[in-house]
């Protein structure tokens, strides 16, 4: 391959996937929070279908140097450091039987305030002014879903009120 032609491969595949793992990675968290629509989920399944083929053609353009960099002990141990936690953490979360992130929204959009408040340090009152001050006034016996629906949001959306001001004068 001529330098000319190395440095406009370059100069397009650089600057394509640093795109790409930007977005894979802004929607994904829009994911894993639940602020999406179709449009999100289509855009990150594909266009992270995009950037890991474009890492599987550097990978194997750049073979030899790869394999001569996992012959050292430090980038070896992290690599195989980073792919056990991976294959831990997606064990934990990616569970078929409805286990992970979504099941502990799911539990806490369905509890009443006064059984999720304490999950997030907080006294029932305290979590019902956090979210009458967003809008969604309830009970301390209603759940989170139906107090969020009454005021146009998601369950997941009262959850994540919560979880955010925590913090913010609990008891």
């Amino acid at each position: 391959m001529s330098p000319q032609t190395k440095t406009a491969t370059r100069d397009i595949v650089t600057p394509v996937t640093i795109v790409l793992f930007v977005v894979s990675t802004v929607t994904g968290i829009m994911l894993l929070f639940h602020w999406q629509s179709g449009l999100v989920k289509f855009s990150h399944e594909w266009l992270s279908l995009v950037f890991s083929a474009i890492a599987i053609w550097h990978l194997v353009k750049n073979w030899r140097a790869f394999t001569a960099y996992l012959k050292r002990r430090l980038p070896l141990a992290a690599f195989g450091l980073s792919l056990a936690v991976s294959v831990i953490v997606t064990g934990m979360t990616g569970m078929p039987d409805g286990g992970g992130p979504r099941a502990v929204f799911a539990a806490l959009s369905g509890a009443t305030v006064a059984d999720a408040a304490p999950a997030f340090g907080l006294a029932p009152d305290q979590a019902l002014a956090i979210l009458e001050a967003q809008g969604a006034a309830g009970a301390a016996d209603e759940t989170l879903s139906v107090i969020a629906a009454r005021a146009g949001m998601r369950g997941a959306e009262a959850v994540m009120l919560l979880a955010s001001r925590s913090g913010e004068g609990a008891l």
